[in-house]
């Protein structure tokens, strides 16, 4: 049984790594969240607003709507709903696990100091566009909202964050180490 340990020291080092960032992360949001229970987080606020105004640029008429019982978010059309924003629209949760995995794959420190931002920044654009598109699919082609909202999307932010991953591994750190 050592032996397994012993062998695969570096496997166990980064799922060690990976699980105690991932649930630090998830600790520290979910504290973070306790402080919204009747209300929307400023996180899922911001997002909403930067969506809606993105939307405004090529629709007139957009508004916002926030409630005042439960922690959701509307971006409306001429007063109807388009999209409803939740605590899990912000991708904070996508961010905590992209972060979990570089910082589980050892690089080095520099490379953290500008990979990790520049990670967070490309996750939090395409959470935007995705919603953003998911607010012209529901305008323009209702019809494909659940398969796009459900399949497409989430396909899209994840696949973001994979194509970081090897990004990270394939081109920081290995290429790092090989010099």
């Amino acid at each position: 049984m050592m032996n397994i340990f012993s062998e695969y020291k570096s496997v166990w080092l980064f799922l060690a790594k990976f699980f105690g960032v991932y649930i630090a992360g998830v600790l520290i949001y979910n504290g973070y969240l306790s402080g919204y229970i009747d209300h929307l987080d400023s996180a899922t606020t911001f997002v909403t607003e930067q969506v809606a105004k993105l939307l405004s640029l090529s629709l007139p008429q957009i508004s916002t709507f926030y409630s005042c019982e439960a922690p959701f978010s509307e971006i409306h059309y001429f007063g109807v709903p388009v999209v409803t924003m939740i605590e899990g629209c912000n991708a904070i949760s996508v961010m905590i696990l992209f972060l979990a995995f570089i910082i589980a794959f050892t690089g080095k420190f520099k490379s953290y100091l500008w990979f990790g931002p520049l990670g967070l920044v490309m996750i939090y654009l395409s959470n935007i566009v995705r919603i953003y598109l998911i607010a012209m699919i529901v305008l323009y082609y209702p019809n494909y909202i659940y398969i796009a909202h459900d399949y497409l999307f989430p396909a899209i932010i994840y696949g973001t964050v994979f194509i970081l991953w090897v990004f990270w591994v394939k081109f920081i750190v290995l290429a790092t180490n090989e010099k």
